[in-house]
């Protein structure tokens, strides 16, 4: 992968606050979502667990732990190679366990990550935890659900409102752990100054329209865990039907007032 050209300018460097809250919600009897703040390593990372009993919380929970061993590299390709195997090893310590556990065990976890180098962002995910941009009180969505209502809405079936509502919104098409061959999407964007991202479970965002999101994000005048608190407090007060896990992480440029 190339993503610099060969001229002279130096990309600008950033330094990047965050924090990452998670709540069982009032729904589940227990949390199955995980999450990683690896900041030495410029690595964020959010996993939502399936499989039942203790099964949700092992497959989330390997993600995490393995993706605390990550260690950037010098070279960007490599880093990002690295960090595929790093899920690929997850998925295999996953599958060996749903072995041990019985032949129609299937245990496994969505997975997104924002890892970011000089002044790009780069996002690896399969299923449906996702990855938005918050920019000039604009919030985009960086990452495709790997979903079956996903599917529909690109087909033209239904629309994206219908999509959250779906009596199937939750059948997840790839995931870390459900097959020995998986899917690891890739996208990367260019960071500006002020940007902040946001990866989350799918508890926040089925309980919370994205333009309810927009909407606090852009009233935020407080700290960033502060904002982080009050997303999910805002999801747990509509519904808290699920799970609800947020990684925050924004962007300022270092040396900016020089």
């Amino acid at each position: 992968m190339s993503v610099y050209n060969n001229n002279k300018t130096a990309p600008p460097s950033f330094k990047f606050s965050y924090s990452g809250l998670t709540d069982t919600g009032h729904v589940r009897s227990r949390n199955e979502d995980s999450f990683a703040c690896v900041p030495t390593q410029n690595l964020w990372v959010v996993a939502d667990g399936m499989g039942g009993h203790e099964s949700g919380d092992f497959a989330s929970q390997t993600i995490t732990t393995q993706a605390e061993k990550f260690i950037q590299q010098p070279a960007l390709e490599t880093s990002l190679l690295l960090l595929e195997e790093n899920l690929l090893h997850s998925n295999k310590i996953i599958r060996e366990k749903a072995e041990k556990l019985g032949k129609n065990m299937t245990i496994g976890s969505t997975v997104t990550c924002l890892y970011t180098w000089k002044n790009l962002a780069f996002f690896l995910w399969a299923g449906d935890s996702r990855a938005y941009r918050f920019r000039n009180h604009t919030l985009e969505r960086l990452t495709e659900d790997h979903s079956y209502v996903e599917e529909l809405v690109k087909m033209g079936k239904i629309n994206s409102a219908e999509a959250e509502s779906h009596p199937a919104a939750n059948v997840v098409l790839n995931a870390i752990g459900i097959d020995n061959d998986i899917v690891i999407d890739m996208e990367y964007a260019e960071i500006e100054d002020d940007d902040l991202f946001i990866l989350c479970s799918d508890g926040l965002y089925k309980d919370l329209a994205e333009a309810q999101i927009s909407n606090i994000i852009d009233k935020n005048e407080a700290s960033i865990e502060e904002l982080n608190r009050n997303l999910i407090s805002a999801a747990l007060d509509v519904a808290g039907s699920d799970n609800c896990t947020v990684v925050l992480v924004k962007a300022s440029l270092e040396n900016k007032d020089d």
